[in-house]
């Protein structure tokens, strides 16, 4: 199979710009293969990302190079292999024995009561950082290792368990619903480099929510105080229990479209990578984005052209459902 390679060398005696330069190898997936040498699984979607990252190497007063490579042989690829599975291997049991020992945290007092509130929140913030380590993970695993699905698995138990702690007391109450009028006109805040949960939910709040929205896209620490926070970590329009923030705003804003539901489940499937609705459709869609964002580089532009896309599906699906 073909392979990509990444030479590269940070020449900056700056510590920050090394460990933004190890950060961004680490996101794309890159696993040290020899010294200064990094190697990644060939798709053109990974040798775009190779590329920005030698831009973000060069911008830190590096010197980086790509190169496409097939392997000699068999036993060449298996090693590449072998160093991925491994790697991932590595990830999985961290994440598992983290996941067990919050687990081991999942009882209820002996009166049968539910957990207090602020005990279940922080219980709440601790797996919704996990499910993420997880989706983070899978993103990387190139060769399907046959632990992510185990840890998927043992986290929607968690979920589930979860859940029931917080029954007695109301901890977990449902989504607030609200009224589209409520929100026109606003500015909406999330994160940037937007992927399949952020680009779709921006697209629902543009075209079935706040038609006159403005969007910012910025690093999390700099999203401004006015702005309608959304798919961040403990703000309302987000994930809430095993949704997406795609379907929690379907439902804060009770919209009944089935079209739209169709659209949620294919969010979820991609988003959380749990399989829940089996979409077929799920991994075009998901490579489809991936392609776009990757390509654009821009946010807005991303959500502009994603916007035409997600406008044809829609109305693909509406024709299903008529």
């Amino acid at each position: 199979m073909k392979w990509l390679f990444l030479v590269h060398q940070v020449q900056t005696p700056n510590s920050r710009e090394r460990v933004k330069v190890w950060r961004l190898t680490r996101k794309v997936g890159a696993l040290l293969y020899r010294n200064s040498v990094y190697v990644l699984p060939y798709s053109k979607e990974r040798l775009e990302d190779s590329h920005w990252l030698c831009q973000q190497i060069r911008d830190a007063q590096g010197e980086a190079s790509v190169f496409v490579s097939e392997a000699h042989d068999a036993g060449e690829d298996r090693i590449l292999r072998h160093l991925f599975a491994d790697a991932r291997e590595g990830d999985f049991a961290q994440l598992d024995g983290a996941l067990s020992r919050l687990l081991n945290r999942f009882r209820k007092p002996k009166s049968g009561r539910a957990l207090p509130p602020a005990q279940l929140k922080a219980l709440e913030r601790e797996l919704v950082v996990l499910e993420s380590t997880h989706r983070e993970i899978r993103r990387i695993d190139f060769f399907d290792h046959p632990a992510g699905p185990k840890v998927g698995r043992r986290l929607r138990q968690a979920r589930f368990l979860l859940s029931g702690l917080g029954e007695k007391s109301g901890a977990f109450p449902g989504i607030r619903k609200h009224a589209r009028t409520e929100f026109r006109g606003k500015i909406w805040a999330t994160r940037e480099q937007i992927h399949i949960d952020r680009l779709c939910s921006a697209w629902l709040i543009k075209r079935f929510i706040d038609p006159k929205a403005q969007f910012v896209f910025v690093e999390e620490n700099k999203l401004p105080a006015h702005a309608i926070a959304f798919d961040l970590f403990g703000v309302e329009f987000s994930h809430q229990g095993d949704r997406c923030t795609f379907e929690t705003l379907l439902e804060s804003f009770q919209m009944k479209d089935r079209a739209l539901a169709s659209m949620g489940e294919l969010v979820h499937d991609i988003d959380l990578k749990d399989g829940k609705f089996n979409r077929p459709e799920a991994d075009g869609i998901d490579l489809i984005v991936r392609s776009l964002s990757g390509s654009m580089r821009n946010d807005r532009k991303t959500l502009a052209i994603g916007s035409q896309i997600l406008d044809a599906l829609y109305e693909r699906l509406s024709s299903r459902s008529a």
